[in-house]
């Protein structure tokens, strides 16, 4: 995308040291090197920078809030699940066989 693009020939070398601050996931978004561009116009380097360190800032939050949302969802999937198995084992009468039945203690004395 960023070979794409028209940039002014007075603004190349400006771009070039910005775009290397572009994450690899941005590199494609239009909108963000339109902004780039906009920015380094009006206000140089600093502020197409400053534009770049927000775009990285919320990508990073849209990532944690996937793996946030992947979480949740697989803790519902896990509680759902047990769930129906305790539901099904309730359906079943719920004695499987396998209840932990203590033998009698060992007489000490008989050792």
């Amino acid at each position: 995308m960023l070979a794409n693009t028209d940039i002014p020939e007075e603004l190349k070398g400006s771009f070039k040291r910005v775009a290397r601050r572009i994450p690899v996931d941005l590199k494609k978004d239009e909108e963000l090197i339109k902004t780039v561009i906009a920015f380094l116009e009006l206000g140089g380097e600093k502020l197409a920078r400053q534009a770049v360190d927000a775009a990285k800032q919320t990508l990073e939050l849209e990532k944690i809030q996937k793996r946030k949302k992947a979480r949740e969802e697989a803790l519902i999937r896990a509680a759902e699940a047990r769930q129906a198995a305790a539901e099904a084992d309730a359906e079943n009468g719920g004695d499987d066989g396998d209840d932990d039945v203590d033998e009698e203690p060992a007489d000490e004395n008989n050792l």
